[in-house]
């Protein structure tokens, strides 16, 4: 997973302490620079024009391929004698197999006397100025029709990094060298492809961002990779020349930030470790701001101020690359679940990166192992960080089935104190129906049998009909569940404070805010026996005179408040604060909050918050 940061630390730090990479080699193998007899030149005009053909009077001698040509503001002019070269073998193309040099000029020369003019191309340019329809620049030209010439190249790529590996090849080994390199890197941007793919269903089927950071951090590198292979502007744009300049840097530079919360969410640092957490965020955010600072000033195409901003980010690169280096160490000291996959994944890609550098360096032999040793690495670390989220998978499959037994045991708990409720409910109600409704009935038969049905009697018959009528509607608010299904929760509750301010002297008033119709039926009896008890409370206890209730739900949250000015909270009274307990535990078994502020004689307030577990009955 860091693997990246060192690549694009190596390469920044290469290019201030190496000389510029000229690479000439014939059919594969360097040639001898000593007896070629190449020499070189520098101007300090942007024109690739034949005129300076003229003018350079000042060629120096090539010995070696190490050569000061990387962040100069000059234009850079090689002189190669075609006889040198075929002394090697006869040779079909020429080809500068880099897609990103910003102009190019190649000419043969004879006695001064120009006799082939290949065009003026490079990558600012339209992609049609190329001399033949490949991603790199290929010339084709037959050396034994140019004995006794000169091949001039003239290269301009001013303020930054210029590579120039010129290969003279007969047209069997351009084949063999074209397929090698077609396949290499439809394999690389074929598994690239393949994992973000493959990390976006995971995210879609899991939902869980670690999956969307991986993502989008795998779609960047593809990006990139497209873009350094020189396709996007062969395919994509091929008339807006120039724009690889800016993309191309930028996308590499930005695949910091998804690789940084990709690390968060992999090693949870966000729960084990809150300050590195925060720490983070506030780095991605500083350094996502400077980044796109330097993509609007970059914008205008001067190239003086994009080599600052890549002398600028030699310095400020590694510097953060470092420290996310010792953060992932310091989480394995730590002990953090998947540490160690960061580690390895470190560990094996700096070795192929540092073969790269190495060949880059021009310390070891140029081979096509070598010279793609970095791609290597990027397949190294995708294979090691597929077998981190496999393990991790692993991981979610374990703790989802322990939750959903712990959920399970919840739930049985919840199911029971529901029942309980519902027993003491049935309670409550028989005792009604015998004290109230039946000691009533009882005495409005006594009363019809002993009275003579006069005006007056049947006046105090209906009155007493009226009160049994008024008992029974009151004891209908306690048959829940049917005044649920009947009304829903939020209309449930507002029945029964209107019933609460109409039969008693408080003014209560009652607030909903949220949407009530997506809570399940079960949270809904959970909700309605909280609130019973607290209005409970409220009448025998309280002795207020104003109270508010306010219901908030969202998403995933129910949250309920009550106050009132009454006499507070008695903890310590024998009737007082049972319901007030019972409620207390029911939360405790939903996982959520329960807090009073209360003293006596100055009111009572309590809150209480809970979440909603979506798909699951209780």
């Amino acid at each position: 997973m860091l693997g990246r940061s060192v690549l694009l630390c190596c390469i920044l730090l290469i290019t201030k302490v190496l000389p510029a990479q000229l690479h000439i080699t014939f059919n594969g193998k360097e040639i001898d620079y000593t007896t070629a007899a190449i020499e070189y030149a520098f101007t300090p005009e942007s024109d690739l024009s034949q005129s300076p053909l003229t003018t350079i009077d000042k060629w120096q001698n090539l010995t070696l391929s190490k050569i000061p040509i990387s962040n100069i503001s000059n234009s850079v002019w090689l002189k190669i004698p075609v006889n040198s070269l075929l002394q090697y073998g006869h040779f079909n193309y020429i080809n500068i197999n880099n897609p990103h040099i910003n102009y190019l000029q190649c000419w043969i020369i004879k006695k001064d006397i120009i006799v082939q003019n290949f065009g003026h191309s490079g990558d600012n340019m339209p992609y049609a100025s190329r001399p033949m329809p490949t991603s790199t620049f290929v010339y084709k030209a037959d050396g034994i029709n140019f004995k006794d010439c000169y091949i001039i190249i003239a290269a301009d790529k001013r303020y930054t990094k210029l590579d120039l590996p010129i290969n003279f090849c007969t047209e069997t080994f351009f084949i063999k060298q074209s397929f090698t390199h077609n396949l290499l890197s439809g394999l690389v941007l074929g598994a690239g492809i393949f994992i973000f793919l493959f990390n976006l269903l995971l995210f879609i089927s899991i939902r869980q961002n670690l999956y969307l950071w991986y993502f989008l951090y795998a779609l960047i590198i593809v990006f990139y990779l497209a873009i350094d292979m020189g396709l996007l502007f062969k395919y994509l744009y091929p008339n807006l020349p120039g724009l690889n300049d800016l993309i191309r840097p930028a996308s590499f530079a930005l695949c910091i930030v998804p690789m940084l919360n990709f690390f968060n969410s992999l090693l949870d640092i966000k729960k084990n470790l809150p300050w590195l957490y925060r720490f983070n965020k506030i780095l991605a955010i500083c350094f996502l701001v400077l980044l796109a600072i330097a993509i609007a000033s970059s914008s205008s195409g001067n190239y003086k101020v994009q080599g600052l901003w890549v002398y600028v980010n030699r310095i400020i690169s590694p510097l953060l690359l470092f420290t996310f280096l010792l953060e992932a160490f310091y989480c394995l000291t730590k002990r953090i679940r998947f540490a160690l996959f960061s580690v390895i994944s470190f560990t094996g890609f700096t070795i192929l990166v540092t073969i790269f550098v190495l060949q880059q360096g021009l310390l070891i032999a140029h081979t096509d192992f070598t010279s793609t040793a970095h791609y290597w690495g990027l397949f190294f670390e995708a294979v090691v960080m597929a077998f981190a989220m496999a393990w991790r998978f692993k991981f979610y499959k374990e703790d989802s089935e322990r939750l959903l037994i712990e959920t399970q045991l919840q739930q049985g708990k919840i199911f029971k104190e529901i029942a309980h409720y519902h027993e003491k409910e049935m309670g409550r109600i028989s005792s009604l129906l015998h004290d109230n409704l039946g000691a009533n009935l009882g005495l409005l038969r006594l009363e019809a049998d002993n009275m003579l049905l006069t005006e007056d009697a049947r006046r105090k018959i209906a009155t007493h009909i009226t009160r049994i009528g008024n008992e029974v509607r009151n004891m209908s608010h306690s048959f829940s569940p049917v005044l649920l299904k009947d009304k829903g929760l939020q209309a449930a509750i507002a029945d029964n404070v209107k019933f609460i301010v109409a039969n008693s002297n408080i003014d209560l008033q009652f607030e909903w805010i949220g949407e009530s119709y997506k809570i399940s039926f079960q949270y809904e009896i959970i909700i309605y026996r909280i609130v019973q008890e607290l209005m409970q409370n409220l009448l025998k206890h309280s002795k207020a005179s104003t109270a508010f209730l306010q219901i908030i739900t969202t998403k995933n949250l129910i949250s309920i408040y009550a106050e009132d000015d009454g006499l507070g909270y008695n903890e310590s009274a024998a009737n007082n604060g049972v319901g007030l307990k019972s409620i207390h535990k029911l939360v405790s078994l939903l996982k959520g909050s329960f807090n009073i502020e209360s003293q006596e004689n100055n009111g009572f307030n309590i809150s209480i918050e809970f979440n909603l577990v979506h798909h699951e009955k209780i």
